[in-house]
């Protein structure tokens, strides 16, 4: 009765290359370059970098590292401290290299770095924006709201997702949460969660409530949503991973400097006790009721779930009727 494609992106094996883990050891007063050869235009790669102590890192093509120190233009200048992860969009195909740079360290530095890249072409994004133009239009099909932002995007850092009004998720998202989780079915799951998350918590906000800004409201909308739409053991399945891999969350967390994205133990616990509550859904329907499109209200109103709430539905119908004559 009530379903969506949820066609999330994810990597697979055959779409990334990598990882690649060096260790590099940069003396006192030098620095050292590492060759990535032959890299295709619009490639992401994403770089972590561990360090003994601080050191600049730098990504460039190999026009700027022939004149690396006098006028090169990187596309990526950072300070690592003990860690650094970024993401960059290749603009031009052809040889690049990583510059470590210690020329003003009085100790060497050792250096482990984690380099992993993508294809990530213009075609690549094009394609999966009209997988989410697909994915807002059958949300209209199930809710009343007003346009939103929903898309996909490289955003050129490790970041889940980037605008406040909408759901648009960062590319660099999926190529970390895959390079964490070294599994597809997970990293799909994984994502799954997180976008919904964020679609529940703008729908909230667009609906004036206020668990919009509540972030354990939120995640119990979007428990809801997933019940709804008939995935519940996927949501069951992510959540029982984060709870059984804390330091996986931890890590992750670190990574992008988010707490909503994706999810902590203590939070994946909370939806496995959502889970068990049979009544939680049917108790949402006082908010949801009055948002739904009007042919999906019928429909349940002839077929009811489960969850759906009758006399809410024949309610809101009613209300309707009288409004359009």
């Amino acid at each position: 009765m009530l379903t969506i494609c949820l066609w999330i992106l994810c990597l697979s094996s055959e779409a990334a290359k990598g990882p690649v883990l060096l260790n590099v050891d940069v003396p006192a007063g030098k620095w050292k370059g590492v060759r990535l050869r032959n890299l295709p235009k619009g490639a992401v790669v994403a770089v972590q970098v561990e360090s003994s102590d601080a050191i600049l890192v730098a990504l460039m093509d190999s026009k700027s590292f022939q004149r690396f120190s006098k006028t090169s233009r990187p596309l990526f200048l950072g300070q690592v401290e003990k860690r650094l992860s970024f993401t960059v969009s290749i603009p031009k195909a052809g040889d690049h290299f990583l510059v470590f740079d210690n020329r003003t360290g009085a100790q060497s530095r050792a250096v482990t770095v984690t380099i992993r890249a993508a294809r990530g072409s213009a075609d690549q994004m094009e394609a999966a924006n009209k997988i989410f133009k697909e994915f807002e239009r059958q949300l209209h099909q199930i809710f009343v709201f007003d346009p939103m932002p929903i898309g996909i995007k490289q955003c050129g850092t490790p970041k889940t997702f980037i605008d406040a009004q909408g759901v648009v998720l960062c590319g660099e998202y999926i190529y970390h949460l895959y390079d964490t989780l070294e599994d597809r079915e997970k990293t799909k799951e994984a994502l799954t969660f997180s976008l919904f998350h964020e679609v529940g918590r703008v729908l909230l906000s667009k609906w004036d409530h206020p668990s919009a800004n509540k972030g354990k409201k939120v995640d119990q909308f979007a428990t809801v949503l997933l019940v709804m739409l008939n995935q519940k053991e996927s949501l069951r399945n992510t959540a029982e991973f984060f709870v059984k891999n804390p330091s996986v969350s931890a890590t992750l967390q670190r990574l992008f400097e988010d707490n909503r994205h994706p999810l902590s133990a203590e939070r994946a616990q909370d939806i496995l006790d959502w889970l068990k509550d049979m009544k939680l859904v049917r108790q949402w329907q006082k908010i949801l009721v009055p948002h739904m499109q009007t042919p999906l209200l019928e429909k349940l109103k002839l077929h009811p779930t489960p969850w759906t709430d009758i006399s809410l539905v024949e309610e809101e119908l009613a209300k309707r009727s009288k409004t359009s004559l």
